[in-house]
């Protein structure tokens, strides 16, 4: 008596011999033929699903043959913006680079990591990004360990072009509801202005004016010699109250362990410079 069961999606067979003939026999071996045949037809078809849906995710300018580990390091998937607008990354053996693509299908790079830094992609140079009404601001990351500060980079949504590199931060939002950046000192790259560390810099994302707010002359520095510090953003912490009132302390005496700082404030109504 033969009878077929579902097992797991493959067909089984049995045979129940109870008087064994040639006929029997042949009949027996032609079923462990086809339940052979059977099993090795949904191991091709089980394999055929696992290819399709790794080809679906592969993309010609993310592969590095020589240098497997760089898929689970790099995500191409692209990310849309609210306006349409494309971010992606891509790479090769060499290098690694993300493309902004606009609506019109324009695209640019914006930004390539290279010289055999590959595989430093996310740790060094534009980490991640926050968007806002008309731009996108990635974070870049100057060095991939410790401890050097990041700076930010502005871009167009519409075009993709850059529109300002903002250095010394002490003040990034966490969400687009609050599009304002505070640095120390914002220094022009473009035209070579030098550092002033008698201001802060109030920065609105989205209408891209900037303020100054007035800091007693030569505090900062105080504060940077005083406790042997490179970067001024190291003497300065930030608080935000109700998403409106911005609290900026900073602290000009040396540091001890034990010893309770004294804090100088700054309160910065954003409502003001909305």
């Amino acid at each position: 008596m033969v009878t077929n069961e579902d097992n797991k999606g493959f067909a089984t067979f049995k045979l129940d011999i109870r008087i064994l003939t040639p006929c029997t026999l042949i009949m027996k071996r032609c079923l462990n033929i086809l339940t052979l045949f059977l099993i090795i037809s949904g191991c091709i078809n089980k394999q055929t699903k696992k290819v399709k849906v790794s080809s679906g995710k592969a993309n010609l300018n993310c592969n590095c043959e020589k240098d497997s580990i760089l898929s689970h390091i790099i995500s191409c998937e692209p990310k849309t913006l609210t306006n349409g607008s494309k971010l992606y990354w891509s790479y090769n053996c060499d290098s690694s680079w993300i493309t902004f693509e606009g609506k019109n299908r324009i695209k640019r790079i914006i930004f390539t990591l290279g010289d055999g830094l590959v595989q430093l992609t996310n740790r060094l140079g534009h980490t991640g990004f926050k968007e806002f009404k008309t731009t996108f601001l990635y974070t870049n990351r100057v060095i991939s360990g410790c401890c050097d500060p990041d700076n930010y980079y502005l871009y167009s949504k519409a075009t993709g072009k850059l529109l300002k590199v903002i250095d010394r931060v002490i003040y990034v939002p966490d969400s687009n509801r609050i599009p304002f950046i505070v640095s120390v000192a914002n220094y022009d790259y473009g035209h070579g202005s030098e550092f002033s560390y008698n201001s802060l810099t109030l920065y609105n994302i989205d209408s891209q004016k900037s303020y100054k707010i007035a800091i007693k002359k030569g505090e900062i520095e105080k504060g940077m010699k005083n406790n042997k510090y490179l970067f001024p953003e190291y003497i300065f912490d930030t608080s935000l109250i109700d998403s409106r009132i911005l609290i900026v302390k900073y602290f000009t005496e040396k540091y001890s362990k034990g010893v309770k700082l004294k804090y100088k404030t700054i309160k910065i109504d954003l409502k003001a410079y909305s």
